[in-house]
């Protein structure tokens, strides 16, 4: 299961917590150019150009009763007619959950936000995949990086969600916390060298973190770890090509 994000591969190695399960299949490849992203099919074939740099400023989703609410921030532009917000449970086949109007009376930067109902189960059993295509006025379809989201519900944790920084490549942590918690980041080589850590106390509330320098690493494999107060913990593998 690979995600390419530019030249950063996260591939999903294991995803550990306390009260849920995982689902593990293959995954979209993103690699990148000059001009921005481009997906590509499983097989390697052309798809659609992904949003370009800039353009998609924030994307993350915060968990409710059976549900994901995400949000993200885009600057606006005139040419935007709508969203469709696309979701996976296997991070290749993607279903369109519902669409979102663009807002592009200025080019300031606009707010958007969807909620995505599911049943209680499909959490229990899947992590989730997201990605916003956007609908030019004319018809071209652009898309944005693929979120990663996965529900916890224990006593302080009630999600988690990983995507690189849609501005600077870095890889963000999204935490949704039930208490003040302790969090652990950390990114380490495949013979379990220390690359980069992050340690935060932080507060209740949805909370992101920026792993700075996730965007330099060498060509290589590594892990990357999130762990909230000793308990729940997710884990991926990245690859550097």
């Amino acid at each position: 299961m690979k995600i390419f994000f530019r030249s950063l591969i996260i591939t999903q190695a294991a995803m550990l917590s306390v009260s849920s399960a995982f689902a593990i299949g293959p995954n979209p490849i993103l690699s990148g150019s000059d001009t921005g992203f481009f997906l590509k099919s499983g097989d390697g074939g052309p798809a659609s150009k992904i949003i370009l740099k800039g353009s998609l400023v924030t994307f993350h989703a915060a968990s409710g009763r059976n549900s994901f609410t995400l949000s993200w921030n885009a600057i606006a532009e005139s040419s935007c007619d709508h969203y469709d917000v696309e979701r996976s449970l296997d991070g290749v086949h993607y279903d369109k959950m519902g669409e979102v109007r663009g807002n592009a009376e200025n080019a300031t930067e606009e707010s958007y936000s969807f909620k995505d109902n599911f049943q209680p189960v499909t959490a229990r059993k899947y992590d989730f995949y997201y990605r916003l295509k956007r609908v030019d006025a004319n018809g071209q379809t652009s898309y944005s990086k693929v979120l990663i989201a996965r529900m916890f519900n224990t006593k302080s944790l009630a999600s988690l969600s990983v995507t690189p920084d849609p501005t600077a490549n870095d890889i963000l942590v999204n935490a949704q916390l039930k208490e003040d918690s302790y969090l652990v980041m950390k990114i380490t080589d495949m013979e379990g060298n220390l690359i980069i850590r992050k340690t935060e106390k932080s507060e209740t509330g949805l909370k992101t973190f920026s792993l700075v320098g996730s965007s330099q690493l060498k060509s290589g494999k590594y892990m990357l770890e999130i762990i909230v107060n000793s308990n729940e913990r997710l884990t991926m593998q990245l690859e550097k090509i």
